[in-house]
């Protein structure tokens, strides 16, 4: 009996022990748990705010810009070095402490960073695309951003001689189903070129050159159209 009682003391002193380190193990658990969520949330309130520093301001990107490229500022963005740079930190120091103090302005703080940034990177993205090795991605860019623009302007158009019997079909008309436009030499001669797009349902092709007759019908449509070209 004595030796059956010091073994289960033994046994009750060992899994006693063993229940103390899972406990400390499940404690270490939940305390990197807890730290991990709350990093997660940090990240996420980081994320809201730089979001939220974001947020687009077209009056006062428009005063930044004015602002930085006027002739009484002697002291410009560097496109060369990063916006942390003590020289371009500085520009942006002065100009949203110029943009606070404008009395014609009434301005967020965070608005003004926000429009400071895009403004450098505006100008560093311009600096970048001046480099020769990115020449032919900056000019395809623009070519790019040229032909969105015409074809954006087309379904507007296009939208605005649409029947109403012509609402279903027209539903899954889109920017990129309206068809590539720019001027051309095909065989020596210059025109207008037109390339549909391929994804393009007969049905809808069909529509839009419907569309396009009722739109150079009208001469105030043709005198913009095709005095843009």
């Amino acid at each position: 009996m004595s030796g059956l009682s010091r073994q289960l003391t033994l046994l009750t002193n060992n899994v006693n022990e063993k229940f103390a380190v899972i406990n400390s193990r499940l404690l270490s658990m939940e305390d990197r748990l807890a730290a991990f969520e709350s990093k997660n949330c940090c990240a996420v309130e980081e994320n809201n705010s730089k979001k939220r520093r974001r947020v687009h301001n077209p009056k006062i990107a428009e005063a930044v810009r004015r602002l930085h490229n006027s002739e009484a500022n002697c002291s410009r963005y560097e496109p060369e070095h990063g916006l942390s740079s003590p020289h371009n930190e500085a520009v942006s120091s002065y100009l949203l402490g110029a943009i606070s103090a404008s009395p014609d302005l009434t301005a967020d703080h965070d608005d003004i960073v926000s429009a400071c940034k895009t403004y450098y990177e505006s100008i560093r993205r311009s600096f970048r695309y001046k480099q020769h090795e990115l020449a032919s991605q900056a000019e395809t860019a623009k070519s790019l951003a040229r032909s969105r623009s015409r074809r954006k302007r087309l379904l507007e158009a296009r939208q605005s001689v649409l029947a109403e019997d012509e609402m279903d079909i027209w539903k899954c008309a889109t920017i990129d189903l309206m068809s590539d436009e720019e001027d051309g030499i095909v065989d020596g001669v210059s025109g207008w070129i037109v390339r549909p797009p391929a994804s393009r349902s007969l049905e809808l092709s069909e529509l839009c050159a419907t569309l396009q007759s009722r739109l150079e019908a009208i001469p105030k449509y043709r005198v913009v159209y095709f005095g843009s070209k």
